[in-house]
């Protein structure tokens, strides 16, 4: 089998879920799964020492006029979410346990999860919610409140922002694509022409 494309992700990332449904396409054009892993973008910043984008004024300003912009030029229904910045870690935390037990199941979440928070105006990081969003994927209560507050959700959210801190992810999305790194939706035409062989 290929090697899969590596795809690091916030769930309260627009830029994220602006490329989540792209780079499967892309994915599947090359017969490349897609590994996605939901991290927390604020925790790996930090270990960085890079300043979150949205808490400089200016670029606030820019970065709310380009979700919009960007939202259309995918062709995306968007509404600005409920907060943001957030702290997505219940939804990561459920997106990496239920992964574990069923793979297929938690891309529906995944794209369940996005498209409530930045097409529906949904507030991802309330349980409620989340219970709900698991109901329209087949999840039960249950297996929705332990994968967003139990300790295998937790550990497994925890394994994945140390492992994007030591492969030196920057920002959400970042593919890593053969051992390439390359950070930003709109870096998806470089995600094709790598997998084209664009540097032989």
């Amino acid at each position: 089998m290929s090697s899969p494309i590596r795809f690091y992700m916030d769930f309260a990332s627009p830029y994220a879920y602006f490329a989540s449904r792209a780079i499967e396409a892309v994915g599947a054009e090359f017969g490349r799964p897609v590994e996605w892993r939901p991290i927390l973008m604020w925790a790996v910043l930090k270990a960085h020492g890079i300043a979150a984008p949205m808490d400089v004024p200016v670029k606030r300003s820019y970065l709310l006029a380009d979700m919009e912009r960007s939202a259309a030029f995918h062709g995306l229904d968007y509404r600005h979410p409920v907060k943001l910045p957030m702290s997505a870690h219940l939804a990561a935390r459920l997106h990496h346990a239920v992964a574990a037990e069923d793979p297929a199941t938690a891309g529906l979440l995944a794209h369940a999860l996005f498209e409530a928070f930045f097409r529906d105006h949904r507030d991802v990081a309330d349980m409620e919610t989340l219970v709900a969003i698991g109901a329209s994927v087949g999840l039960s209560r249950e297996t929705v409140v332990e994968g967003a507050t139990g300790t295998a959700g937790r550990a497994l959210l925890e394994a994945a922002v140390a492992e994007a801190i030591g492969a030196g992810v920057v920002g959400s999305p970042y593919f890593i694509v053969d051992g390439e790194g390359l950070f930003g939706a709109d870096r998806l035409p470089q995600v094709r022409w790598l997998l084209s062989g664009g540097r032989a």
